[in-house]
């Protein structure tokens, strides 16, 4: 949908995106532990979310756990964080966003680096980003460290737990 013009009538889909705009419409969280492999950013590292608070729009299935599936299309704003359990292992840890399976620009976080810092959970968080969506992409949240013994890290729970927030921004 284009912004409005003059001489538009006014329709109850326009309405309805005009009511949108700035409104958070999915909410969920990681409330159990997820094991993040090893080797940087992958999509087998995607945060597969369990506990889904807001889902105005549907775009979130239970048998693909990891995606947000964009219905609509416009302007969206991704915001998350990823939370990793006690660790000394390895020296970062980073978290970015996928769309349709790859990384997107401005997508990275900035990764923290453990050297000195002392053992416990630890959050990182995602950048926020704009991103112009169609209808069918999806978004992904992707965990990533470069611990070598162990190889895997899990996610934090409790009050470190990872999550992902989706606001849409305004049409196309």
């Amino acid at each position: 949908m284009t912004n409005w013009l003059g001489g538009m009538r006014t329709t109850a889909d326009r309405l309805y995106e005009t009511d949108l705009i700035g409104r958070m419409v999915f909410l969920a969280n990681r409330a159990a532990n997820q094991t993040i492999s090893s080797g940087g950013d992958t999509g087998s590292n995607a945060l597969q979310w369990d506990e889904v608070s807001l889902d105005v729009l549907g775009g979130w299935k239970a048998g693909q756990p990891t995606r947000w599936t964009c219905p609509r299309a416009g302007w969206w704003t991704f915001q998350g964080a990823v939370g990793f359990n006690s660790s000394t292992s390895g020296t970062v840890r980073e978290c970015c966003w996928y769309v349709n399976g790859g990384l997107i620009s401005m997508g990275r976080s900035h990764p923290i680096n453990m050297s000195g810092i002392a053992s416990g959970p630890l959050t990182v968080d995602a950048r926020a980003v704009p991103r112009l969506l169609s209808v069918g992409d999806y978004v992904e949240l992707i965990a990533a460290h470069n611990s070598t013994a162990p190889t895997a890290l899990d996610t934090a729970t409790g009050s470190y737990r990872p999550y992902i927030s989706i606001t849409y921004s305004g049409p196309p």
